[in-house]
């Protein structure tokens, strides 16, 4: 009996019943073809988008594991071609390719009839089968987000949990109510609709929050007192200035329901622009629900936010050299720089930030000195690259590394450039004879375009790849160069003539600091990568370190 994998996939994470189905009919298959599913694969979250599906983790270990070979695997079996992803045809053939050359994996469709045998015929069924999975997926995205912005400017909610002072109401297709819904509650009759009515219990929360800003109580007292109060906050266990500056400034209390404001799609895809969506795409609908501030307050209010702008003051431009490195171990919240005076002096100390911005319900006051924590990360980082059992391991792990940069590994990668190129070569030859024969056309036209970008795109990786073969140096030589840059770390720091540049080299030797100020002498625990991140990133290869003890500052 010949060994199979399984790939399933659903779209979103309320198709309970799509991953049981798709492998209900998989086990069938299996069974008709005398096959054993050794392993399933579904995406890391349970679901993923068809669009974006080569970018989830699941989908690339199964990728990987193919690739290193010895599993004895023959066939990976997927429900139908839509499941497999909705990616562009030419992606997704890839893939299959990629799988079947490197891996020796051929996927098998339980609902598609493809014979899987090479030939024009078949590949060309495989080619329009995925063509029209990829673009029912994007006609699919356009009327959804033609029906939302319907339903925004009617004032109905568009999916996703109510801001905070409101409830999720469900009324039918009359607009009668029919209940309110709680936390993971959603409509199952798609005439029904949901709006946004003010919750008894947050309703007066909000106002307060309102009327005690517009009386002259400040951010951080407003925060603390719904902390002290024992108010849980919308997101998270506690409030913070952020918060409630947020809150103040938030239309929907007007009533107003406000829509399609940013754009996520690209960056989902891994696309590069503007998160943000011009206005004249924007939907604003005012009387959408029940307003919870009167105007009149809310005007006054922003007034005078215009006259003390928020953020002003941070002290983002002092050398803090730690600063997003070192959490805190009581609360979790990180450690930020902070300006300390006393004595006609100005300390440089590193501070709770869950104190700062929330106050005595995240943590209690601590002032650790900059100087001393930031001398013992040098210390730490000095005594970690001079051990020899670092050493040791550390060029083991380095030589491994080059010779899977410039051994089989890499040489499968250049043919595999190679091989793309010449594929899509021969797509572009295919479009250009259909247009020589006198059937170009719009579609056509785009389609060049597409290959053409493709095309270059592969060009200059391939160009990438064959100037780094040529400059490559001999194993012996990187290791020993890297190795060089570790034992002369003390030379590296005092070089050093910038903040930035000194900031740079310790977040390539430190992957993180965890300041423990319980009831005995405070303690910095620091955590090393394996490898310097500033001279070979993407391996976090975490050590635990050695503690510290520090001196302390109370505040």
């Amino acid at each position: 009996m010949d060994k199979c994998w399984a790939f399933y996939r659903r779209s979103t994470d309320r198709q309970e019943l799509s991953i049981p189905d798709q492998r209900r009919e998989c086990q069938a298959l299996a069974k008709k073809m005398d096959l054993q599913i050794i392993r399933e694969f579904e995406p890391l979250k349970g679901w993923g988008s068809g669009l974006t599906i080569d970018q989830d983790p699941s989908f690339q270990e199964m990728v990987r594991l193919a690739e290193l070979g010895g599993h004895g695997v023959r066939y990976l079996l997927v429900y139908d071609v839509s499941r497999f992803g909705r990616l562009q045809p030419e992606d997704k053939i890839y893939w299959e390719r990629r799988l079947k050359k490197q891996g020796g994996i051929q996927i098998v469709y339980a609902k598609d009839d493809f014979k899987n045998d090479g030939s024009t015929l078949d590949t060309l069924s495989k080619v329009l089968k995925h063509g029209e999975a990829h673009q029912f997926s994007m006609k699919l995205s356009e009327l959804t987000l033609r029906g939302a912005k319907s339903h925004a400017a009617l004032g109905h909610s568009t999916g996703g949990n109510a801001p905070f002072g409101y409830d999720r109401l469900l009324v039918d297709q009359d607009g009668k109510p029919v209940k309110v819904l709680r936390r993971g509650e959603w409509k199952a009759d798609k005439r029904q609709r949901i709006v946004w009515i003010p919750s008894p219990t947050e309703k007066p929360i909000v106002q307060k929050v309102f009327d005690t800003y517009d009386k002259g109580m400040g951010l951080y007292m407003i925060s603390q007192d719904l902390n002290d109060q024992g108010i849980r906050a919308p997101r998270g266990r506690f409030w913070s200035k952020v918060q409630i500056h947020y809150m103040l400034k938030n239309r929907v209390y007007l009533g107003e329901r406000i829509y399609n404001q940013r754009s996520y799609k690209g960056y989902r895809r891994g696309d590069k622009g503007s998160l943000f969506n011009s206005k004249d795409q924007w939907v604003i609908k005012t009387d959408a629900h029940e307003a919870i501030i009167d105007r009149e307050l809310f005007d006054r209010i922003q007034a005078r936010r215009k006259s003390k702008p928020f953020g002003r003051g941070r002290p983002y431009h002092k050398p803090y050299l730690l600063s997003g490195l070192a959490v805190c171990a009581r609360c979790g919240y990180k450690m930020m720089g902070w300006p300390k005076k006393g004595n006609g002096h100005t300390y440089l100390t590193y501070t709770c930030s869950g104190y700062q911005r929330i106050g005595r319900s995240a943590c209690r006051s601590v002032n650790i000195s900059g100087p001393e924590l930031e001398g013992l990360a040098v210390r730490a980082i000095r005594e970690h690259v001079t051990d020899s059992a670092w050493q040791k391991d550390f060029r083991r792990i380095i030589e491994s590394m080059i010779r899977d940069q410039s051994g089989p590994k890499a040489n499968r990668r250049g043919r595999e450039l190679r091989t793309r190129l010449e594929s899509i070569h021969r797509q572009i030859a295919n479009v250009v004879e259909a247009v020589k024969d006198g059937r170009f056309s719009s579609v056509l036209g785009e389609e060049l375009q597409k290959l053409e970008n493709q095309r270059d795109e592969v060009r200059r990786e391939l160009a990438e790849f064959d100037a780094t073969a040529k400059a490559a140096l001999s194993h012996d030589e990187i290791v020993d160069g890297i190795m060089e840059t570790a034992a002369n770390f003390d030379k590296t720091w005092e070089a050093a003539e910038t903040v930035e540049t000194r900031k740079e080299i310790l977040r390539g030797f430190l992957k993180g600091i965890r300041i423990d100020h319980g009831d005995q002498q405070p303690k910095a625990h620091f955590q090393l990568y394996m490898i310097p991140q500033n001279r070979l990133a993407g391996h976090p290869l975490g050590t635990p370190g050695h503690a510290y003890n520090l001196s302390l500052l109370r505040g």
